[in-house]
């Protein structure tokens, strides 16, 4: 993928907007993804369609279900993740927290999945 890539997100409540635009962006860079100039000569779209996340627990799963869209050059490849974080009382004894981290975990292993899907 030569060039840059446009990108459109949307999310469901709950799930800051700019905290994954932010993860995704800088992961698509890291990788050689993204270019910041010159016209964009691929658009990404990511739509969060369920973030599953339980109400208590001592470990808590969080499975993100994405979808992504890849448009340019007159076609579409769409590329549909699931994944799921974990965050146990070791890594907060905290509720709120251990919610947060299993949401950026499963995050995280969503938009590396993408990645993956890439190549």
């Amino acid at each position: 993928m030569s060039g840059g890539q446009g990108m459109n997100l949307a999310t469901v409540p709950g799930v800051p907007n700019e905290a994954l635009k932010a993860a995704l962006e800088s992961t698509l860079a890291a990788n050689g993804y993204l270019s910041r100039s010159g016209t964009p000569k691929f658009y990404l779209d990511a739509v969060i369609l369920d973030l599953h996340r339980p109400l208590r627990g001592l470990t808590l799963n969080v499975t993100a279900d994405v979808a992504y869209g890849l448009f340019g050059g007159g076609k579409v490849d769409a590329y549909h993740i699931v994944t799921t974080g974990r965050a146990t009382f070791s890594d907060s004894p905290i509720g709120a927290d251990r919610m947060r981290i299993a949401n950026e975990r499963a995050m995280h292993q969503n938009i590396e999945q993408f990645l993956r899907a890439l190549n």
